[in-house]
């Protein structure tokens, strides 16, 4: 390497070689988003975590690497039971998440609305996990991979831990509903992960307002805390 802080030039080719595939990979994740019903995508590699998306700024990159990782593990388990499973699909009351493996090691997760064009995801999907496996293709001079899209296997969501008084869930189904006037669709995954962080230690009347709390944190944002706290604290009277 020359002295002097000098970047040679085969650094700065490799620089520009990253930089052309980063915005390959926005333009990619970019289209899907124009596509009907779709809230935005994000692109999260096993080894690199996150690395592109294009959601809204409420969607916190900590919090899209948390469920880029959950996504990753559900696909993988899937594949245990269901050896041909190609998408993933979690259904919400407010949004869909749709996730797939775009090659080993890299994963795209789309955010929908429940009125999103279907069929033109799938087929975006398939365009753009050939795209990426042809890359990999030419990398590895020749050595192809089958891209055969195959027919998505929706899973449950993810089970929540800790066990809830039966009482409290019409409450909680309330709040859950209130957070997705505040948050939009992504509202259903961080409900159900404040929540199973909640339960952990009594998901029970009398600690509801903890609940609140963390999911004021989550929130992050004053004017959006101040309308929930609004929407919710006729909930939390009674």
């Amino acid at each position: 390497m020359p002295y002097g802080g000098e970047r040679s030039a085969e650094d700065h080719s490799d620089a520009a070689d990253l930089s052309s595939k980063e915005m390959e990979m926005k333009q990619a994740i970019d289209e899907l988003k124009a596509i009907p019903g779709v809230v935005g995508a994000c692109l999260f590699g096993a080894q690199e975590g996150l690395i592109q998306s294009n959601l809204p700024g409420i969607f916190k990159p900590e919090k899209l690497t948390e469920v880029g990782k959950q996504l990753t593990k559900l696909l993988v388990a899937g594949r245990l039971s269901f050896s041909d499973l190609s998408d993933l699909s979690l259904h919400y009351d407010e949004s869909v998440v749709i996730a797939r493996e775009l090659r080993k090691g890299l994963t795209v997760f789309v955010i929908c609305d429940p009125s999103f064009n279907h069929n033109l995801l799938t087929m975006s999907l398939n365009l753009l996990q050939e795209e990426m496996r042809g890359q990999v293709d030419v990398q590895r001079s020749g050595f192809a991979e089958d891209s055969t899209p195959r027919p998505a296997v929706p899973l449950a969501s993810p089970p929540v831990a800790g066990t809830v008084d039966a009482d409290l869930e019409p409450l909680l189904a309330e709040l859950r509903a209130l957070l997705a006037k505040v948050l939009g669709p992504m509202a259903a995954i961080i409900f159900d992960e404040v929540r199973e962080q909640w339960a952990v230690q009594g998901a029970v009347a009398s600690r509801v307002n903890e609940l609140v709390k963390l999911l004021h944190v989550e929130i992050g944002d004053a004017d959006k805390i101040k309308t929930f706290e609004a929407l919710s604290a006729p909930l939390l009277k009674k």
